[in-house]
């Protein structure tokens, strides 16, 4: 293959992306929706089915574009492990246990939902796999929230509810926490080393979340680094050592590589002038090139014949409405029963169905390990734009509590002004 042909490719993907990126923008909508058009063009199911010969001469050998998009996942995961603690600076303006109840409540509402739709689907859609590997990861595909997504909602001019959004933002970082955690009990039940590789998966985990809090962590936040005016260079080489060594130690653990980056991110979120820096510098490369190309080649995966479509979005509407339920469901009664009025729990969970970038990260990763088919890759990508393009119109429609406005307020409205320094078209 002409070594060459790489770039056109990068050329072609990133130029499409962003043009369509920008279409999204201006429709009121993140960036990635546009990112995954990129790739839903660039693949077999727009050029491919007009122009079969330019597609294969231009993407017939993609091994250069998938590493370069797998060496970006690596990245965009572990900027999403380091903003944790950028909310995590709002946490003392919200009640922390309403945060854990609202998180763990969605989390288990859509969870039980996907793992009884994989149930009842497994036979269609993953015949060739484990029931239970498939139904858990049916069930954590369902119960992500997308924060970077949901970061951009809030920070949106026609979203009125300002109030909530540190409470939201929160809840949704605890929930991808535990979406993640959950991805790598059912990629260690896939494992092939039966109960004694399970076994060393497990305490390989648990020992590197050990280190990552309780080692690196706790060393790099009260280091002369992390003071203002530091130099930021060396801590940005220890991290970049640790971020490599985690996803090495993932893999050997039979997870994947993704959880070792987001674990790393973890790491060193209390590092405030590791956090500026990453704002500053590495971020803008990561979402301006790493992130189109992640999203871009993650479309390209999807290939559906027209005759497929409507079976296809029966299925999405099936999957949407009874995730959807649970994840709204049980998000509205966690939030009632920690003290919001109607209209905000109301506001609280459909925010929390937010679905995008998390989602499809996960399907990505679902389809790499094969727990997953391309027809059901392709359901859950729809399902996952649709709960997020629905989101602020719907929010939207929700009427503003009549609350009068309080101290909490206050701190809350306070607290999220410190997440809108990132425009729509810079989330991913």
């Amino acid at each position: 293959m002409n070594s060459g042909i790489i770039f056109i490719q990068l050329l072609l993907i990133l130029c499409v992306a962003h043009a369509l990126g920008r279409v999204a923008y201006w429709c009121g909508q993140p960036a990635v929706i546009g990112h995954l058009l990129a790739g839903v063009i660039a693949g077999p199911m727009v050029l491919g089915q007009y122009h079969p010969e330019l597609r294969t001469y231009l993407f017939s050998n993609v091994v250069g574009l998938m590493a370069l998009s797998k060496i970006g996942l690596v990245f965009i995961m572990f900027g999403l492990g380091l903003e944790v603690g950028k909310s995590e600076k709002a946490t003392g303006a919200v009640n922390g246990r309403g945060v854990v109840a609202i998180a763990v409540a969605g989390f288990l509402g859509a969870g039980l939902a996907g793992m009884l739709l994989g149930y009842f689907t497994h036979g269609t859609f993953a015949a060739g796999t484990d029931r239970g590997p498939y139904m858990l990861f049916f069930g954590v595909a369902m119960a992500a929230t997308a924060v970077p997504v949901l970061a951009a909602i809030l920070d949106d001019r026609r979203f009125l509810h300002h109030r909530l959004a540190p409470l939201v933002l929160n809840a949704a970082v605890v929930t991808d926490i535990l979406a993640w955690f959950a991805l790598s009990v059912v990629l260690v039940s896939l494992s092939s080393g039966g109960l004694k590789g399970i076994f060393f998966s497990s305490v390989t985990l648990v020992v590197l979340v050990i280190v990552a809090e309780f080692m690196i962590s706790r060393r790099y936040s009260s280091a002369a680094s992390a003071k203002p005016g530091a130099d930021s260079t060396k801590v940005l080489v220890a991290a970049l050592i640790v971020l490599f060594a985690f996803c090495v130690v993932t893999d050997l653990a039979n997870a994947h590589v993704t959880i070792g980056a987001f674990i790393a991110g973890l790491a060193f979120r209390k590092h405030s002038v590791l956090r500026e820096f990453w704002e500053k510098g590495p971020h803008a490369l990561v979402s301006q090139f790493f992130t189109p190309l992640f999203f871009g080649t993650a479309a390209m995966n999807v290939a559906i014949n027209a005759a497929d479509w409507p079976e296809l979005l029966m299925w999405a509407g099936v999957f949407f409405l009874v995730g959807g339920a649970g994840k709204v469901g049980m998000s509205y009664l966690s939030a009632r029963v920690t003290g919001l009025s109607k209209s905000d729990a109301l506001v609280v969970a459909t925010l929390m169905n937010t679905k995008g970038v998390m989602e499809i990260i996960l399907l990505t990763v679902g389809l790499e390990i094969g727990v997953i088919s391309a027809q059901l890759y392709a359901i859950l990508m729809v399902v996952a734009l649709v709960a997020t393009v629905i989101t602020l119109p719907v929010v939207r429609l929700i009427p503003l509590s009549k609350a009068a406005p309080s101290a909490t307020n206050i701190v809350l409205r306070s607290a999220h002004k410190e997440s809108k320094k990132r425009p729509l078209m810079d989330s991913v």
